[in-house]
């Protein structure tokens, strides 16, 4: 059995050589054309305790690895994987194997019509997450905008009415309301009334 770990490098990391010295010092040798290195280990458990102690000497040292034990995270030279092989893996990104399987063996155009719609399946509900994730970092983006607005525009005299920010930071008023009274309870702004008027200041 062996022990995988595939590196990434960082500009602001080690060099790739230096790389290769310090896994050579825990046992790993790089497998020729990857990035992957291995280790030849008794059991499961010997592995993860080389990975592990790995990842403390690992530390600080700027790289990105991912560990494997068993079965490496990507294909070496010479290496073809089979078809139970590529099921696994198939199982791990979230198929219904089980299912391929039986299809597999009975109705061969059934297991590629079906695993064709799973596949779409599964990548439909990756661009979901990824354009939900970029809709959050787009609006987290906008607060933050939206923040340093606020921070630069109440430092004008006599401060600036939550009608008046709104137009300069352009956030929905629920939001922007929510950050008024942030910044008032952090102490970086404060709400003066004068008769009906009611205007932040920068503190």
């Amino acid at each position: 059995m062996k022990a995988y770990v595939k590196i990434v490098y960082s500009s602001e990391g080690r060099s790739p050589k230096e790389a290769e010295e310090l896994l050579r010092g825990f046992g790993f040798v790089r497998a020729r054309g990857t990035n992957t290195f291995e280790a030849e280990v008794p059991d499961a458990a010997a592995g993860i305790e080389r990975l592990e102690a790995l990842h403390a000497g690992l530390k600080g040292q700027g790289f990105i690895y991912e560990p494997s034990v068993g079965r490496p995270l990507e294909s070496l030279p010479g290496q073809q994987l089979g078809y139970k092989e590529r099921m696994a893996r198939w199982r791990d990104a979230g198929l219904d194997t089980e299912e391929l399987q039986d299809l597999l063996q009975f109705d061969v155009e059934r297991f590629k019509s079906r695993g064709l719609e799973m596949m779409r399946s599964q990548l439909d509900r990756v661009a979901v997450e990824r354009e939900r994730e970029i809709r959050e970092a787009e609006a987290r983006e906008k607060i933050e905008r939206g923040r340093e607005k606020i921070m630069s525009a109440v430092q004008s005299e006599g401060g600036q009415t939550i009608q008046q920010l709104l137009a300069i930071t352009g956030v929905d008023e629920d939001i922007l309301t929510q950050m008024l009274d942030e910044l008032v309870k952090k102490g970086k702004i404060v709400a003066r009334q004068s008769g009906r008027r009611v205007a932040f200041v920068g503190v």
